[in-house]
This record gives structure tokens, C-alpha cells and sequence, in this order.
């Protein structure tokens, strides 16, 4: 049986993008938001701008790590 290592680093970085994923989502009152957790106008950006990207980062990541496992076990792009 194969025991996986967790990467921590990305572990904790997903847990801090999930968390403000809720933040972002959720801001308590839509009256009265903190700024930076407005979109930006087109010409700018804020840390709200920046979590889809941390989200597309920690995927496709993750994805590298699972294909590297698989790939040690014999699948190949031609595997289909």
C-alpha cells in the first residue's frame, strides 16, 4: 500500500483561499463592505480579484500531483 505525502504548504494554501472565497461571498452586510473585498473597477484589482486565479493555481497543482503518482504506476498519454 502506497502512503501518500501531502504537500502541506499547498494544503494550507487552499484552506486560506477557501476561507476567503466564504469572506468574499459572504461579507456580512451588502450595504457596508470592507473595500477590498469589492471587485475592482477594469482597471484595477483587489485581493477579491485575486482568488479565482489562487483556485486555477492550487488546481492545477494538485492535478500535476496526482498524474505524477499515476504516472509512476504505468499510465501513460497513450493509456485511452
Amino acid at each position: 500500500m502506497q502512503i501518500n505525502a501531502r504537500l502541506e504548504s499547498l494544503d494550507v494554501f487552499r484552506g486560506l483561499t477557501v476561507a476567503a472565497m466564504i469572506l468574499v461571498n459572504n461579507p456580512g452586510t451588502w450595504d457596508h463592505i470592507y473595500a477590498p473585498l469589492r471587485h475592482a473597477p477594469w482597471n484595477g484589482c483587489t485581493p477579491t480579484d485575486l482568488i479565482f486565479p489562487f483556485f486555477l493555481f492550487i488546481v492545477g497543482v494538485s492535478i500535476h500531483f496526482a498524474y505524477q503518482a499515476k504516472a509512476s504506476e504505468g499510465l501513460s498519454k497513450n493509456y485511452f
